[in-house]
């Protein structure tokens, strides 16, 4: 909603945004973020040849620094359907290693010891929450080799 998908070299405008958004002052707040931003700016030249699925990658990896950072409010992943994929999500394999929920997931990841991270993004296994420990304890998280650790 704050880029334009038809040409990702400029941010929508505010009156395109409050079109596409029920919370207009997040999104132009997300769009300034996002324009200041060295890694997930997508209008600048750098990212010019990126499909719009990179796009939305980076986008969505953008707005979970944005929310647990800057908003400090909550993220939620219902992890029941990916328990037993996390060799393909920390391998970047199989049907679920390049989905954006596992982009997502290796940014929490590579984020994890992060507190605003730690307090803000919330795990759920068959509707119980869960603690990160016990998230990135599962099986496969071992073999997860990050080209960038934040920490």
């Amino acid at each position: 909603a704050v880029w334009d998908r038809k040409n990702r070299a400029v941010f929508n405008k505010d009156e395109k945004i409050a079109e596409r958004l029920n919370d207009v002052q997040r999104g132009i707040f997300f769009r300034e973020f996002l324009s200041q931003h060295k890694k997930y700016n997508i209008t600048e030249d750098k990212y010019s040849d990126l499909s719009n699925e990179e796009c939305w990658i980076k986008t969505s990896k953008a707005g979970l620094e944005f929310q647990t950072r800057l908003r400090e409010r909550s993220v939620i992943f219902v992890i029941d359907n990916l328990v037993d994929a996390i060799s393909d999500i920390a391998n970047k394999t199989g049907k679920h290693g390049n989905s954006i929920t596992a982009h997502e997931l290796r940014w929490v990841y590579r984020n994890r010891h992060d507190d605003l991270v730690k307090q803000n993004v919330k795990f759920f296994l068959n509707g119980e929450a869960i603690s990160h420990e016990d998230v990135f304890s599962l099986v496969g998280w071992d073999k997860y080799k990050p080209k960038n650790r934040n920490r």
